[in-house]
């Protein structure tokens, strides 16, 4: 056995888990973990799963996988050039693209059209608004017209009783102007890119940050922050769902060990896994 599985079967022991537990969670066959611990890596698929499930089985015991590897990176095999352009990611088509774009489209349009109906009513108001008192105006200067013409007669004939200047003038109504509300701007999250097992998202247009996980399978979950502190690391059962508030932070990365069957809500608006992979990391970056 040699010291780094040594030091994982310690952390794995210290959590409580067997071999056949980690396998649940990990979904990295029993033979490759109980490989791992002791230090035959001639059972791997290839020299490139050696760092891929060292680190997984090291994060799903609560330790820094880069880390171990970076400490232990003399005693690994190194991955040939082959192997790393096997388990390249692919960069998603042009197609597949230009459907994001199209549905980004389809979703802002009708929040267009209600933006333009609100400015024409906003414009038929004011319209209205910058009439009405030229109108009344010409009302009162018809009538002090007619006061006017009225005076001659009264010099002519004394009986005739003046009409008291005193008197109040009636009130001009005032018309109030209509001032609608804006819309408040609704939540929008946006995919940016995906490299390897790591899907990044742009959040914009919220005000607080819930991330909520509905289990429908049985899962190992660790978020961390954006300075890459775990906050939680835990599993999460069949038929739970588990709730974290994240809106005193800028960012938050959701690794989930198992993803088929499981969902992943932001504010109660699901976060799309692009791949299938059984294990990936969500990355939401809030803008604020």
């Amino acid at each position: 056995m040699t010291e780094l599985g040594a030091r994982l079967k310690e952390a794995r022991i210290a959590k409580g888990y067997s071999i056949d537990d980690l396998q649940e969670i990990t979904k990295i066959q029993k033979r490759y973990l109980a490989g791992i611990e002791e230090g035959n890596y001639t059972t791997m698929p290839g020299t490139f799963y050696v760092r891929a499930f060292i680190k997984q089985y090291a994060e799903a015991v609560g330790l820094n996988g880069d880390e171990l590897l970076e400490t232990y990176k003399t005693d690994l095999p190194t991955p040939s050039s082959e192997d790393v352009s096997k388990n390249m990611p692919t960069t998603p088509s042009r197609r597949a693209l230009g459907g994001r774009s199209s549905n980004k489209l389809k979703e802002i349009f009708p929040m267009l059209v209600v933006a333009l109906f609100i400015v024409a009513i906003i414009v038929i108001v004011w319209t209205l608004y910058q009439k009405t008192p030229k109108e009344s105006d010409e009302s009162v200067d018809s009538t002090n017209e007619l006061v006017i013409e009225k005076q001659p007669q009264t010099e002519q004939n004394p009986n005739v009783q003046v009409e008291d200047s005193n008197e109040p003038e009636k009130e001009v109504e005032e018309v109030e102007e209509v001032v609608e509300e804006e819309p408040t701007p609704e939540q929008q999250l946006t995919f940016v890119e995906t490299q390897g097992e790591t899907s990044t998202y742009d959040l914009t247009g919220a005000e607080t940050y819930m991330v909520k996980v509905v289990a429908a399978n049985k899962t190992w979950l660790n978020i961390r922050d954006q300075d890459n502190k775990i906050l939680v690391d835990q599993s999460v059962n069949a038929g739970e769902t588990y709730e974290f508030d994240a809106t005193s932070l800028s960012r938050v990365r959701i690794r989930m060990g198992h993803t088929p069957g499981n969902t992943v809500y932001m504010n109660d608006q699901i976060v799309e896994f692009p791949s299938e992979r059984t294990t990936q990391n969500l990355v939401i970056q809030f803008n604020k």
